[in-house]
């Protein structure tokens, strides 16, 4: 075992190697369970040693708990420095396997939509934290950032962090560029100082990917012409799930939660952290005001009746993943399933709502109006009169000088004139051609009228409900066997199910694809694809940015997955496929359950609605009536 001696002047002895990365490794320290050590690849040391040093003598360690920073500096005997120590992180895993549905369900497999919040508060916490020390984070990625099984974060490889002390400045020499901010794109970070406002963009794309289910705020589908990967969308400031789409031209990818799903204030601060930075004054969200304005909707959370793994801001409504899970036919959480009520007795519950007494038939509308009051002829009633005694007195004059032609001058004109004066009369003298139109109309509307409110005041309306929640009953009777049908046939294709828990076990992640680096692995996750299964079962060329020929590489490193895989007969059926059956029938279960307990009191409230609605019409039905009989009392 290799002894290296502290900065205090204490020998330590280096045990197993913890992890292995491009600088160095991180060894378990002998003399202590809480300690760790990071020692440096040959090369590496000397370029670190002056900001190790600064930090350590700065006492960073003492003020944030998030982070592990340096507490000694560790050299050999003969005094060359190697590295340093730092507290021990156990039992925390990379925040990208939280975010990932796909690695989640192995690596997090009873985090649920709380939890993922919890997480991105202490992740903002975290990050607050190290900025008050004076230190910025500068390569803020996935990978530095770990998560416990209790949501707690801790920040690591803080001697990548840019660090201030006296007049020296330890600047932050990397960064990826999926977290990098627009004005910093293509920087030589060598080069520049950077900020916590430059932290703060970075900060936004990880809670983004927290809450979102590891899609990345930058891959979408570009309206305009050709494609656009998430470097050139970050800094054109593409954000794809902003409200401002004609400026933007993105669109975000499907089966995603909408920005507005966690409240005003969430999609604000988001709208602010990605608007482009001349637009940002005051700067991006900071990591206080993300733990803030989180925390808000933390405390304002409601859970959903159905799945209890959901919990969703009470304002939204309905509960979006419910919605979500639908759309894609699967399970983002762990299922949570339980009775809305003690247990209801279906067989009861149906006998209650077969024999509840329906509305009779609703008595005659006109009758139920009764009789109109204070009804007068209107204007045009009375112009229309005037009009006709006008008309008949002049028809009285023309067929007296009709009568006087044909007696006195001649028959055939005098009898022609009079005869066209009658008929001329008679027309104008008939009223109800005048209001015909009118007439027409108020007819077809107080017919519909009466429709509508025999529909509503008669049993049709309670009849269909009533329809309705018996098959709801009939289908939670017939759960016990749909549930037995679905095991049966898993075990009819117990070889296809484990052929897929073999793709889907394989990471896109994870796995070395030519030509597929951390941006392009970050698009086909945005848009679904995190395993092998999934490039199985869906095209690749469907995503931005995904030709045939990239498409094939991928495709072909899946097959070469697929190749991998042994049928083992012996194996039970797989207990996951087995749970997601159960699953989803508890999923129907609870929400049959949840509208049946409504059942009895709708019925009840839809009777309600009827004998009110018959002695008190509703005025649709009224005005209808009232406008039928001023245009009959018009005609007379």
């Amino acid at each position: 075992m290799t002894t290296v001696i502290c900065s205090d002047g204490t020998r330590l002895t280096l045990g197993a190697v913890l992890g292995k990365g491009g600088e160095g490794a991180v060894y378990h320290v002998v003399e202590s369970a809480d300690i760790a050590a990071k020692i440096y690849n040959p090369g590496k040391a000397k370029d670190r040693r002056g900001k190790v040093s600064a930090m350590v003598a700065d006492g960073l360690h003492n003020r944030s708990d998030y982070v592990a920073f340096p507490i000694e500096t560790l050299s050999s005997t003969s005094g060359e420095f190697l590295g340093f120590t730092m507290k021990k992180v156990a039992g925390f895993k990379s925040v990208h396997d939280l975010y990932g549905p796909g690695s989640r369900k192995t690596e997090f497999p009873t985090a649920d939509s709380q939890f993922l919040l919890r997480s991105a508060i202490n992740l903002a916490n975290a990050v607050a934290s190290i900025h008050s020390t004076g230190c910025v984070i500068g390569d803020i990625n996935h990978s530095g950032i770990l998560v416990s099984n209790k949501a707690l974060v801790t920040l690591i490889d803080s001697d990548s962090f840019q660090y201030r002390s006296g007049s020296n400045t330890y600047r932050s020499l990397v960064g990826v560029a999926e977290y990098t901010p627009p004005e910093l794109q293509g920087a030589i970070f060598d080069k520049i100082d950077r900020s916590a406002n430059h932290d703060n963009f970075g900060l936004a794309v990880l809670i983004f990917q927290l809450l979102f289910m590891g899609r990345h705020p930058f891959a979408g589908r570009y309206l305009g012409k050709g494609d656009m990967d998430i470097k050139t969308a970050i800094g054109s400031g593409r954000f794809a799930y902003s409200g401002r789409k004609a400026e933007t031209m993105m669109e975000p990818p499907p089966f995603v939660p909408a920005l507005g799903d966690f409240g005003e204030d969430v999609r604000k601060a988001f709208e602010g952290a990605f608007m482009p930075p001349a637009r940002q004054p005051g700067g991006r969200p900071t990591a206080a005001h993300w733990s803030s304005i989180l925390k808000g909707v933390e405390a304002s959370l409601a859970v959903c009746a159905v799945d209890k793994s959901h919990a969703y801001k009470r304002e939204v409504g309905a509960c979006p993943w419910c919605k979500l899970e639908k759309t894609m036919g699967r399970s983002l959480f762990p299922a949570q399933f339980s009775p809305s009520a003690p247990l209801m007795d279906i067989g009861q519950l149906l006998h209650a709502i077969k024999t509840m007494a329906a509305p009779s038939t609703p008595p005659n509308a006109e009758a139920a109006i009764g009789p109109i009051s204070g009804l007068t002829m209107s204007q045009k009633g009375k112009s229309a009169r005037s009009e006709r005694a006008a008309t008949a007195a002049a028809g009285l004059i023309a067929i007296g000088v009709g009568i006087y032609l044909m007696s006195e001058l001649s028959g055939f004109w005098g009898l022609a004139l009079t005869l066209g004066t009658i008929i001329v009369a008679a027309r104008s003298l008939d009223l109800k051609s005048r209001f015909s139109s009118e007439l027409s109309a108020a007819k077809a509307g107080w017919e519909e009228q009466q429709r509508n409110w025999v529909k509503k005041a008669g049993p049709e309306a309670f009849e269909a409900r009533r329809t309705h929640y018996l098959a709801l009953g009939a289908q939670h009777s017939g759960l016990a066997a749909k549930e037995r049908d679905k095991l049966a046939a898993l075990e009819q294709k117990k070889r296809q199910l484990q052929l897929e828990k073999h793709l889907d076990a394989h990471l896109i992640d994870r796995a070395k694809i030519p030509r597929v680096g951390d941006g392009r692995k970050a698009t086909l996750a945005s848009y679904g694809f995190e395993s092998a299964l999934d490039v199985r079962q869906r095209s690749v060329t469907g995503v931005p940015g995904f030709g045939p020929s990239l498409a094939k590489d991928i495709e072909g490193w899946a097959r070469s997955v697929e190749r991998k895989f042994v049928f083992n007969a012996s194996v039970p059926t797989d207990p996951a496929a087995v749970q997601a059956v159960k699953s989803d029938i508890a999923r129907q279960r609870a929400e049959l359950e949840r509208d049946l307990l409504k059942a009895t009191e709708d019925l009840k409230n839809l009777a309600d609605t009827t004998r009110t609605l018959r002695t008190n019409p509703p005025q649709q039905l009224i005005d209808a009536y009232t406008r039928l009989k001023q245009i009959e009392l018009d005609i007379g």
